[in-house]
């Protein structure tokens, strides 16, 4: 009788009430009296290594608040065992996530590890996509005991946004055990639905009383030594960063002469595809709230979003060592978030750059950059939205786009419609992508369209870089979810794909096939193959290609990650090198493997091999990239690293003959002493082959101390 009504009560949404106190939790990791009074989540739920039943380990979490903060405590039970703590490999650890707007869409997240490790971020697109960028002031601490660990949480209500009129927020907690490599969570996840922000459980009578403003003053220094060549530059600059958040809604960003420079270099990249590379944005001015700069995405790579902002052709470095990037001279950026409309506005302005190169001179004028969003929530958790993206220099040097957007949601199926028109010095252009996933208990479909016009170009502002092709894809098939057994879930799905290139007419037609199945004891792999007649750069011939992956992380204190990739294909580096066509058999291998040998140490290793054949079937080059790092973590929030990165060269194809092309050491100490207030000792250090052996290409050392001010 008691089980039956246990299931009837987690069966239903799970409601807990904020309880509000006069005296403030002592926040050092010791659960005392005062959190009696609290109103408690438990009767947690397994999404792994078992779909759907009661976890193995208890775990309470207490809930009260008062004027100005959210205090939330975690009692984790870890019956016959001893929680594990490390600053590398594994550790017990919680996630809180809170939607404070009640989008059902988008959640703040908050990670607690035993050890004192700690994250923060946004759970974005209904569960889909995870934004680690995003900064808070939070505190927390850790205790742990024999049986078990608790951990005491106090979140200011000044830091996050929320709707002031709401009293009623989403809550989810995940817990990961070490035990089993158990995943817990306080309202029912599914394996075939995965994290969704709407089924999250709910938080009752949240009245936040905080009077006044958040501030924050961040002044950055700047010290940096640079050596090109025979040329050498010391730099010294101040910058200044301006947060406000006038309302709990809105925030305001102000940042003059920022220094963006990289405290590690963006990773070595062989591009052999048609297409540039896109790089992962770093700097913290346009980190923070870029998930509200962008149409809604799926989250999935087989769908090309229409990019018309992206944030690193702001200041973006130039393609010549000795120049570096263009200087950004400031930006200001306002963000007001709410449960139905989001509105978001950034602007930039970067500085000029006048250089001699040989007989040749580097102009680079001023150049402005601005981006505004809008979106506005409907049907539940869908949504609809507006963007507009520009840069320019004058009246005759400008690229503008404007977006519209749709998203819709049901469970854990979603379609996403874009549109976009480009206007870049009077010629315009027209694009449009859409995707979808759809998922019930035994079957999976997903499918994407994209069609960019030949005249469709945002090059200075955006990454849509697919002029002129019209692309569909299309697959699905079966979706087993085992109750029982070493699977935990697999998906099988056969398609096609139909892709038409700007130099000519004709259709190339794919067929495809994907498989991926993931294990209880944390294996998993995928395959996806491809084969098929292919139409491009006015070249016909029959594309044949594969690739898989397969990881672990079976092991508490190692990951393992390794795959590869053959095709048969155009090879568009070689044809512009070789000024012919070049089809040929293309092979990539790649690594990743992290081993922690004691608590504080991680031996990561990555690394890359790629094989061209000529087309008359002789092996013609073999470039072997790789890349060991070493880690050591000296506190919680103070750590060293050290890489060196190697690129090596062969002739003709063999191995016997590899020399290395290039060289690059890099050395971070971090140390984060207070609330979003760091210390960094960086080095790097870039030798390249000039014929004679690695000579010096560039040496750059930095020291930088970023301090925050807030009230």
């Amino acid at each position: 009788m008691f089980a039956l009504v246990l299931c009837l009560f987690m069966a239903g949404e799970k409601s807990i009430e904020l309880r509000y106190t006069d005296v403030a939790p002592q926040i050092d990791g010791i659960i005392e009296d005062v959190w009696r009074q609290a109103d408690l989540a438990h009767y947690f739920m397994q999404y792994r290594p078992k779909d759907g039943v009661p976890a193995c380990e208890p775990t309470v979490a207490y809930f009260l608040a008062d004027d100005d903060n959210l205090y939330v405590a975690f009692r984790c039970y870890t019956p016959g065992r001893k929680p594990v703590a490390s600053f590398k490999g594994f550790e017990d650890h919680v996630w809180l996530y809170l939607d404070t707007f009640g989008s059902k869409t988008m959640a703040y997240m908050f990670a607690i590890c035993l050890s004192g490790h700690h994250d923060d971020g946004l759970l974005l697109e209904d569960g889909r996509i995870q934004d680690m960028s995003w900064d808070y002031v939070w505190f927390f601490a850790t205790k742990m005991y024999e049986d078990r660990y608790d951990i005491e949480v106090r979140i200011p209500f000044k830091s996050i946004r929320y709707d002031k009129d709401l009293d009623t927020w989403g809550l989810q907690i995940r817990r990961w055990h070490i035990k089993d490599y158990e995943v817990s969570h306080w309202t029912e996840v599914l394996q075939k639905d995965g994290m969704q922000v709407s089924k999250f459980g709910t938080l009752r009578n949240i009245r936040p009383r905080t009077k006044g403003y958040y501030v924050e003053l961040y002044p950055e220094g700047f010290f940096r030594y640079d050596r090109r060549g025979d040329s050498t530059d010391y730099t010294t600059s101040p910058s200044f960063n301006f947060k406000w958040d006038p309302t709990s809604q809105m925030t305001l960003n102000t940042t003059v002469n920022p220094d963006f420079a990289q405290i590690e270099s963006d990773a070595y990249s062989f591009n052999l595809s048609r297409y540039p590379v896109r790089l992962e944005e770093r700097r913290p001015f346009f980190v923070e709230g870029l998930d509200v700069f962008r149409m809604s995405h799926l989250g999935l790579d087989f769908f090309n979003s229409l990019d018309i902002f992206y944030s690193r052709r702001v200041g973006e470095p130039l393609p010549l060592p000795w120049v570096g990037a263009v200087p950004v001279l400031g930006g200001f950026k306002m963000i007001n978030k709410g449960g139905d409309w989001n509105i978001g506005a950034l602007g930039a302005y970067t500085g000029e750059i006048n250089d001699t190169i040989t007989s040749d001179t580097l102009n680079i004028p001023n150049r402005g950059f601005g981006v505004a969003r809008i979106s506005r929530s409907i049907l539940n958790n869908s949504d609809i939205g507006m963007i507009f993206s520009g840069t320019g220099t004058d009246r005759d040097d400008y690229n503008l786009a404007l977006g519209l957007d749709g998203a819709y949601r049901a469970g854990s199926s979603q379609f996403i419609l874009q549109s976009a028109v480009s206007d870049k010095n009077d010629q315009r252009g027209y694009a449009v992508a859409s995707g979808g996933i759809y998922r019930s208990s035994n079957f999976i479909a997903v499918g994407s369209l994209i069609s960019v016009d030949e005249s469709f170009d945002v090059t200075d502002m955006g990454y849509v870089p697919w002029q002129g092709v019209t692309n569909l894809y299309v697959a699905a098939g079966p979706a087993w979810y085992p109750e029982t057994g070493p699977i935990l879930r697999c998906y099988l799905e056969p398609g096609f794909i139909l892709t038409k290139y700007p130099e000519g007419g004709q259709w190339s037609k794919l067929a495809t096939v994907f498989i991926e199945p993931r294990f209880r004891n944390q294996l998993g792999f995928y395959l996806y193959a491809q084969a098929g007649p292919m139409h491009e750069a006015e070249t016909d011939y029959v594309f044949r290609g594969i690739e898989g992956s397969f990881w672990t992380s079976a092991r508490t204190h190692m990951n393992l990650n390794f795959g590869g990739n053959y095709s048969y294909r155009y090879n568009y580096y070689r044809s512009r090198l070789y000024d012919h066509v070049w089809i040929a058999n293309q092979l990539s291998t790649w690594h990743w493997m992290s081993f922690s040998p004691v608590s504080r140490i991680s031996l990561i290793t990555y690394g890359e091999l790629i094989m061209e054949w000529h087309p008359d079937g002789e092996l013609h080059a073999i470039t072997p990239v790789w890349t060991p790092r070493i880690e050591y973590q000296i506190m919680a929030t103070m750590g060293l690293s050290t890489y060196s990165e190697f690129v090596f060269a062969t002739e003709e194809g063999r191995l016997s003959t590899a020399e290395i092309y290039s060289n690059r050491i890099g050395f971070l100490f971090s140390w984060n002493f207070l609330p979003k207030s760091w210390i960094y000792v960086a080095f790097n250090n870039l030798r390249r082959d000039s014929g004679n052996g690695l000579e010096l290409a560039e040496r750059i050392a930095a020291i930088k101390l970023k301090y925050l001010i807030y009230f």
